[in-house]
């Protein structure tokens, strides 16, 4: 038998919501490099290719359809199958996978239920499904039918009780989640331009924006050294890895390591000059 998979619960529609608004936007609208726009739309692409689509459920096995591939769960050994209780996402720990774009799935682990493989979209709606290979967490919109089509008993689902406390958690989760993807975002759109510089006759400072300004001695400089660097004539000097300092696709500032193995204090706000 097919199975319509839940609607997106609130967390998740407002979890995808932003996560797309803000990779989308870097890709489509940013000068970021194009191996970062790049990447942005594979994340969305990814993220909703391997997104649970629907189940198809039997006496056997169950299939959670996917865009890039379904997965079959075998029931040989099913030992247990029911609605969520509460106490089954108890201190819930994601260990790999996808925590709220385009639905929760991955392997996780909570404290009743250890370690478990979820292919979510609705946590009210979520089924345990417990065989001796492994526990599987599904949202099957149909939550009866579901369970008697594998041969489980069924009973209404309780994932949520009525204290609230679901609530309080839902909202602390779309806090953190707001509070990580503005952290994103900033690191990939800001973009300040040159920082300022004071020159006087005997030094130059560099007032960074962060925390690594810097004054250089006249004495101690090689002023023949002095050059413009053209990264496009001279990729070797293209910085590749940030060792301690801050970087974006529009400001970089801090401790750099090149493309030909120096390591360097760099101030640059984008450009190949």
């Amino acid at each position: 038998m097919t199975f319509s998979i839940a609607p997106y619960d609130r967390t998740l529609k407002v979890v995808t919501a932003l996560s797309c608004a803000l990779l989308l936007a870097i890709a489509l609208f940013t000068h970021a490099p194009i191996v970062v726009r790049g990447l942005m739309l594979l994340i969305v692409a990814l993220s909703y290719a391997y997104s649970p689509k629907g189940y198809e459920a039997g006496d056997r096995s169950i299939v959670v359809k996917r865009l890039i591939g379904n997965v079959r769960i075998p029931l040989d050994g099913l030992r247990e199958a029911r609605p969520a209780a509460s106490d089954d996402f108890s201190g819930c720990i994601r260990l790999w996978g996808n925590g709220g774009m385009f639905g929760y799935y991955g392997l996780y682990r909570t404290s009743r239920l250890c370690k478990c493989t979820w292919y979510v979209t609705d946590r009210s709606k979520a089924v345990i499904v417990v065989t001796d290979a492994k526990t599987v967490v599904l949202s099957p919109a149909d939550v009866d039918g579901f369970l008697k089509a594998i041969g489980a008993p069924a009973s209404a689902p309780t994932l949520f009780t009525a204290n609230g406390g679901s609530g309080v958690g839902t909202a602390i989760g779309m806090v953190f989640t707001v509070f990580g993807l503005a952290a994103v975002a900033f690191t990939f759109l800001y973009a300040p331009g040159p920082p300022t510089y004071t020159l006087t006759h005997d030094s130059l400072t560099i007032h960074d924006r962060f925390f690594y300004s810097v004054t250089l001695k006249a004495d101690a400089v090689d002023a023949g050294g002095i050059r413009v660097i053209d990264l496009k004539q001279e990729p070797d000097w293209r910085p590749t890895v940030r060792t301690n300092g801050f970087g974006s696709p529009h400001y970089q500032s801090g401790w750099f390591r090149l493309a030909n193995g120096r390591k360097v204090e760099l101030y640059r706000a984008g450009g190949d000059r």
